[in-house]
């Protein structure tokens, strides 16, 4: 299959498992895209990797993930859509009518039954794998541990976006370009 503008595109050089070694070289750099460790009660550790939404996950890991979403978007139940009528702006723009789609409702669920496996601990278990799962929850821990630690790499990430000129949200104003030596 050919892939389309909107897919990734994989050099033929690219290793089957770049994932696995791109994670692996976040961690020896200590960068965010890394593991965390999570110390179990026996004191032995589960790895939890960056949120699946980085990519640092396998391929059929990735591909679970995918269909989770997918799922998602098209079988979870939803709140009413919210129609948003057309604003005209004081310098004269019109801003057109829309349509936007509800919200999932909350917690999750597909007509009228709660999603079992609630979604974050789907989630949860998708980036871990069923083993590793077994073992966090064997060892006392659960899939709230694993959103809590996404959530400060998440807090982390924001505030090097914020020190960071390079960042479409960085802090620091670019200075203009100079005008060309000759036309």
């Amino acid at each position: 299959m050919e892939p389309t503008d909107d897919t990734a595109r994989n050099l033929p050089t690219t290793s089957p498992d770049a994932p696995r070694e791109a994670l692996t070289q976040a961690e020896e750099y200590e960068s965010l895209f890394g593991t965390t460790d999570i110390v179990l009660d026996d004191g032995d550790v589960v790895k939890v990797p960056p949120h699946p939404d980085y990519g640092m996950i396998s391929d059929d890991q990735m591909a679970e993930y995918d269909e989770l979403l997918f799922a998602v978007d098209t079988t979870y139940d939803r709140e009413p859509d919210v129609a948003v009528p057309e604003q005209k702006l004081d310098n004269g723009l019109i801003i057109p009518a829309e349509t936007r789609r509800g919200a999932i409702k909350q917690p999750p669920r597909i007509s009228g039954v709660l999603v079992k496996p609630p979604h974050t601990v789907r989630v949860a278990q998708i980036a871990l794998g069923e083993v590793e799962y077994k073992r966090l929850q064997a060892g006392g821990r659960s899939a709230a541990d694993v959103w809590k630690i996404w959530g400060q790499q998440g807090i982390k990430m924001k505030e090097r976006q914020q020190r960071d000129s390079k960042s479409l949200r960085g802090a620091v104003a670019l200075a203009a370009v100079s005008p060309p030596d000759s036309e």
